[in-house]
């Protein structure tokens, strides 16, 4: 990065330009009456750009979504499978806007971009593009860049995806009944960790890699609840952050769970004493032939125990226990605010856009309440 100044015009009023490493000019200004006063602000301006700030007004869409992901995501150290994912929609964002200004992008031309992305992907792909693009645009605006947002009234959509909501998850009590039962009947640290696993996911409603990472202390013996604050990632066998500032919560589990919990942690450290299992980190789910199992080994071991007990849908990934735990509390009556919470979710949104059917089962219930206490008033 470079400056040069030079004094022009009749009054003879300095003016400065800033170079960014390609001799591209990135900030410039004029009129001023002495040399020193456009170096002040050359200088403060060159300060910030070496910080990261953006005062470049031709700088491309693509290299705004660049500085974005290199100051607010790398640093939050996500997964890599989140990660690349966010690679992948930067890679669509290059290939489509090219060496486009983003202060030139008009709202037809992002509802085109947006159509294009939807060709290719379903609606909630489509959405996650959408909010990444805000994101950016929210980040350039904290940096004094005068870009409007060309998100506004966009139309999403998309493909249809490739399993519909209602096969993501088990849909009858009795179903979830059975699969908790048959878990519990078939506890055996030394044949498989991986009930103890999917007993739990189904108990709280943990994401994978939140399972996955508990810890000894994340037990709340007294409180009977289970805390979670971050997750392991078993493909590359290393701690991630928690998904979001919601993932940071405690969950409400009932008696039998831990006591399950209790005989685990009393026979996993017969085996760590005899030298049979290693678990420096404290880690709830150690297996015994196999320490961390992965994802793909846990939802081969799931679909197998669905096809045995003729549980549909027999295709649901340990995801869905996720999806069946939080259906279950919201069918038993659970206020949806609190299922939301216990989920880790930032508001009531996704649960209302993929369980809307148990939604409006429940306010209907609430909707008749309301017409028997009117009903009542009345007769008063």
């Amino acid at each position: 990065m470079s400056v040069s100044y030079r004094k022009r015009g009749k009054k003879n009023l300095w003016d400065y330009r800033i170079f960014d490493k390609n001799k591209k000019v990135v900030a410039s200004n004029s009129g001023f009456k002495t040399k020193r006063e456009a170096e002040i602000e050359a200088l403060a301006l060159e300060l910030k750009l070496i910080n990261g700030a953006i005062i470049d007004k031709n700088i491309t869409f693509y290299a705004l979504w660049e500085k974005w992901l290199e100051l607010t995501v790398k640093p939050q150290g996500k997964a890599d499978s989140t990660f690349n994912k966010h690679l992948l929609r930067g890679k669509f964002i290059k290939e489509y806007f090219k060496d486009k200004p983003a202060l030139k992008i008009k709202a037809s031309e992002y509802q085109g971009f947006i159509n294009k992305y939807a060709e290719t992907n379903c609606r909630d792909n489509v959405s996650r593009m959408n909010a990444e693009i805000r994101n950016v645009i929210v980040f350039a605006k904290r940096d004094k860049l005068n870009i409007e947002d060309f998100t506004e009234g966009v139309i999403i959509s998309g493909r249809p995806p490739k399993k519909r909501k209602d096969e993501k998850y088990i849909h009858s009590f009795q179903d979830y009944q059975k699969l908790v039962t048959y878990l519990e009947q078939n506890l055996d640290l030394a044949t498989s960790i991986v009930p103890y696993l999917l007993l739990i996911q189904l108990k709280t409603g943990m994401r994978a890699g939140e399972v996955a990472g508990l810890t000894w202390d994340c037990i709340l013996w007294e409180s009977s609840e289970i805390k979670t604050y971050r997750r392991y990632d078993t493909a590359r066998k290393r701690w991630a952050n928690p998904k979001t500032e919601e993932s940071i919560r405690t969950i409400p589990v009932d008696n039998d769970t831990l006591t399950i919990l209790k005989k685990l942690k009393q026979e996993q450290t017969v085996f760590i004493e005899n030298g049979t299992i290693t678990n420096h980190e404290n880690m709830v789910l150690v297996d015994l032939n196999y320490k961390i199992v992965t994802n793909a080994g846990i939802n081969k071991h799931l679909k197998q125990i669905l096809k045995d007990l003729k549980i549909y849908p027999q295709t649901m990934t340990s995801t869905g226990l996720r999806h069946t735990y939080c259906s279950t509390m919201l069918g038993m009556g659970v206020d949806i605010w609190a299922v939301s919470k216990l989920m880790g979710h930032r508001d009531i949104k996704q649960i209302t856009e993929t369980y809307g059917h148990l939604i409006k089962e429940k306010a209907d219930i609430e909707n008749n309440k309301v017409r028997a206490v009117l009903t009542s008033l009345v007769k008063k």
